[in-house]
């Protein structure tokens, strides 16, 4: 019981074909097109400048992570943080309106503490998840400036999508049958990968959905020497839990979604046309 425990509480991932695949597809093409529309318009109608620059941030991230229909786990989640890096490009539409699309490798994750009880079997348990993804991301986001170029304060929304790289965890665990019996312990470490379903083999990785994707709003400010600094929120449209392997259990798989709070810094170069 406790070994099952163990291996059914955190899993991850998904890229196997589910009754939500086909509509995610679908949201995700449609992200993807609506962002090469954008880009493309701004191409063909930039009135202002080019510019392009590296791009430097914090993120502070959760992952709100949740047993469906579970009367007997009580999970309380942390937040986790991590840098992100890339570059970042800036194409004028108007005297105010701009587009900036970026790639980055970006750092996220959560940490969640776990707490069971199984009556029939009077089995205590008491889990500590700590969770560390790594993303290739692709924001595409639209700027109104109050003053023209992009500069002065900043309003900022567009989608992004996210490509899992790999990442890492470390887990503790602890059990007791009955109020007095001995308590079993034990940690584990390593590595997390993006996949399909969560086999629950004893030395497996833990597997996560390898696309993210979602929208991000923020306030920031352009100056006039090219620095810009931003302030956002990003929420993650699609559930990232894996699905359990065919006949390991009965309850239904934990979910989570991404949510992070970012702060960001770029320097643009003008490429003027």
């Amino acid at each position: 019981m406790y070994v099952l425990l163990h291996r059914t509480l955190p899993a991850f991932a998904n890229r196997r074909r589910c009754p939500h695949s086909s509509a995610m597809k679908k949201t995700v093409t449609s992200l993807l097109l609506a962002g090469s529309l954008v880009f493309a318009a701004a191409t063909a109608h930039a009135q202002a400048s080019f510019r392009i620059g590296p791009h430097v941030g914090y993120n502070w991230s959760f992952g709100r992570f949740d047993y469906p229909h579970s009367d007997y786990k009580t999970v309380i989640n942390s937040a986790r943080s991590g840098g992100e890096g890339g570059v970042v490009a800036q194409v004028g539409l108007t005297t105010h309106w701009t587009v900036q699309p970026a790639v980055l490798y970006a750092q996220k994750g959560f940490a969640f503490v776990e707490k069971a009880y199984d009556a029939p079997y009077n089995y205590s348990y008491q889990g500590k998840y700590r969770f560390r993804f790594n993303y290739l991301t692709v924001p595409l986001n639209v700027v109104y400036g109050q003053q023209p170029g992009g500069q002065g304060l900043q309003v900022f929304a567009g989608p992004y999508v996210g490509w899992l790289l790999g990442g890492r965890y470390t887990s503790s665990q602890s059990g007791r049958y009955g109020g007095s019996g001995p308590a079993r312990a034990q940690s584990h470490a390593g590595a997390v990968k993006a996949g399909d379903t969560y086999d629950n083999r004893p030395d497996g990785p833990y597997v996560s959905r390898g696309l993210d994707a979602g929208l991000q709003v923020g306030l920031g400010y352009g100056f006039a020497g090219g620095l810009q600094v931003q302030a956002g929120y990003s929420q993650g449209l699609r559930n990232l839990g894996a699905k359990y392997a065919p006949g390991l259990t009965s309850q239904a798989p934990p979910t989570y979604r991404s949510h992070a709070f970012q702060f960001a810094a770029a320097y643009f170069v003008d490429f003027k046309q």
